[in-house]
């Protein structure tokens, strides 16, 4: 009893109200994230399954409503003919049907006695048998529509062994000049139900099945022994038109039937959908963990919070020390009396105006260092010209004269070309020249570091270009490209292309990651959070003199190589100058 009549602090009240709140506002949002989450999942399953067995329907009928214009056209293109005197066009008339439908076996006319009255030889066994067919009868029984059935098994035709479908139809014929009453036939080939669902993905265990008007399995994609299909196929004949869910062999399995109108058969669909129970387990496995570990948040919050509401004039001496000691930026956040929430907010005023100052003067320290470092950035970067004079100084002190000759005059002809009298553009021929300075330079600075290839099409030469847009992509290709490596390889080319000048600069290397060339596109642009002196350079002034015809284009295999292509127009030799 003691126990309850201690008087419980504000620091307590605080953490109670403050844990208890933030613990059910987390099981709330996790509850109804978990069951949001899984009727969305589960209605796009029961979505995707239904447009598939929508787009399954819609084939089958496609296919059927062509046979049906077969028969139409047979029909209709035999009304007029004596089956006597016709005959041979008759059969003609079948055969070229026959020949132009590879899925067609083949195509009778019967009387109602069942005797042939058109088509292929019929098999001997069968001769005799034909008016007991199942198909026979129901085509006289209802002559208005056409009957499917695979009954049948095998064609009746001589020679042909093939599973077959037939479609059969009671249908008016002329014989010596009289119109009689007959049955045509067609026997298409029963493979093509395999073709046409032979591309349906439904999962693990997921089958397609047909099952005629009578619910009787006529197909089934399952593989194998179909144990699943035993089960599914009494699921979907009790449901005839519509889906469901259900559990089968201890897995969550879809069922999605419909019917097709030609043929009163039904196609379903069992989608395999064991996978949502299984990631609705473990998303609440991960929610459960996240809920732990965010009320341990929150019990930690909420100690902090009742710590620093219950003291609140300890908190406030502990900043004045704080300023004391020189930290402006300590605030005294404190609860409780009016006196000293007054104090509190009369400190911090003070404090921050102290801290304005500061801040003020610092930020005027920034601009002007700012301003210092940007004159330096504005300058002309001279580590090229520096770095190759050393290494000329280091060749020439290790007698390597012929290196030093080499080195001092691709550099004065490198330094020539990129002043060229002031001019923006200079002939290919030039530019290249330009580069293969710049690469002897290079190679002769870093030994074994690379090997190079040019190999430009003669007839580019000639035609004049904007100068320096290649030797800021071979750079790039040295030190980004090839990098630490040694016996890195560099090729640059130049074809024309339709019209345009291509040139390719091509390294081998550790390659570029797509979130990485999006970047190198975004600083070509002009992002200006991505600044670039290189790449970006060449980008906008080819934007500049060319617009939207000239582009710069970066693939990369990664592992493997780095390709910077350049696309500009190709002009006539004389027209682009200064």
């Amino acid at each position: 009893m003691k126990l309850f009549k201690k008087p419980i602090t504000i620091g307590m009240n605080v953490f109670l109200m403050t844990f208890s709140l933030a613990s059910v506002v987390l099981l709330l949002t996790s509850i109804v994230f978990l069951t949001v989450f899984t009727g969305i999942v589960h209605e796009n399953i029961e979505t995707q399954a239904k447009e598939i067995n929508k787009q399954i329907v819609l084939n089958f009928e496609s296919y059927i409503n062509s046979i049906i214009e077969t028969a139409d056209y047979i029909q209709f293109g035999s009304v007029n003919l004596d089956a006597e005197t016709d005959a041979a066009t008759i059969d003609s008339l079948f055969r070229m049907n026959t020949e132009i439908k590879k899925d067609m076996v083949s195509i009778f006319l019967f009387d109602t006695a069942g005797r042939k009255i058109a088509g292929p030889t019929l098999e001997f066994a069968t001769g005799g048998s034909v008016a007991d067919k199942d198909w026979f009868q129901t085509a006289l029984r209802i002559p208005e529509i056409y009957n499917f059935s695979t009954e049948q098994g095998s064609s009746v035709a001589e020679n042909r062994s093939e599973q077959v479908i037939t479609v059969s139809r009671s249908i008016r014929f002329k014989r010596a000049g009289r119109e009689e009453s007959g049955v045509l036939l067609l026997e298409l080939n029963y493979d093509m139900i395999t073709d046409l669902a032979r591309k349906t993905n439904l999962g693990e265990y997921g089958h397609l099945m047909i099952l005629d008007d009578q619910g009787r399995l006529l197909y089934t994609s399952e593989t194998g022994e179909p144990r699943m299909t035993l089960l599914s196929a009494k699921e979907a004949s009790s449901i005839f038109l519509g889906s469901r869910r259900v559990t089968l062999w201890n897995t969550d399995m879809f069922i999605n039937v419909n019917t097709l109108i030609q043929t009163r058969w039904l196609i379903a669909t069992v989608s395999n959908i064991n996978g949502i129970r299984n990631a609705v387990k473990r998303l609440a496995l991960i929610i459960v963990l996240i809920y732990s570990v965010s009320i341990a948040i929150c019990a930690t919050v909420a100690a902090v919070i009742s710590l620093q509401v219950s003291r609140p004039v300890s908190q406030l001496k502990t900043a004045m020390l704080k300023v004391e000691e020189g930290d402006f930026s300590r605030q005294a956040s404190v609860s409780g009396q009016t006196e000293i929430v007054s104090l509190a907010h009369s400190f911090n005023a003070m404090t921050g105006k102290i801290r304005e100052l500061m801040a003020r003067l610092v930020s005027q320290q920034r601009e002007k260092r700012k301003m210092e470092l940007q004159v330096l950035q504005n300058q002309i970067n001279p580590h090229f010209l520096y770095n190759t004079l050393d290494s000329i100084v280091w060749l020439a002190e290790h007698d390597r004269n012929k290196d030093v000759i080499t080195t001092v005059v691709a550099l004065a002809h490198f330094f020539r070309i990129g002043i060229s009298k002031g001019e923006t553009f200079i002939p290919v021929g030039n530019e290249i020249s330009h580069v293969r300075n710049y690469l002897t330079i290079q190679s002769i600075r870093y030994v074994n570091k690379f090997i190079y290839d040019i190999q430009v099409d003669s007839r580019l030469l000639g035609y004049r270009v904007m100068k320096l847009v290649l030797q800021p992509i071979v750079e790039n290709a040295i030190y980004h490209g090839i990098g630490d490596e040694d016996d890195g390889k560099i090729k640059i080319t130049g074809t024309i292309e339709n019209g345009y000048m291509v040139f390719r600069v091509w390294n081998s290397g550790y390659g570029i990651s797509e979130e990485k060339i999006r970047e190198m596109y975004e600083t070509m642009r002009g992002n200006p959070e991505k600044p670039s002196v290189g790449i970006r350079n060449v980008y906008q002034r080819l934007k500049l003199y060319y617009g939207d015809e000239a582009e710069v284009i970066i693939t990369s295999i990664q592992d493997e190589s780095t390709t910077v292509s350049l696309r500009i127009p190709l002009e006539p030799k004389e027209e682009r100058d200064e």
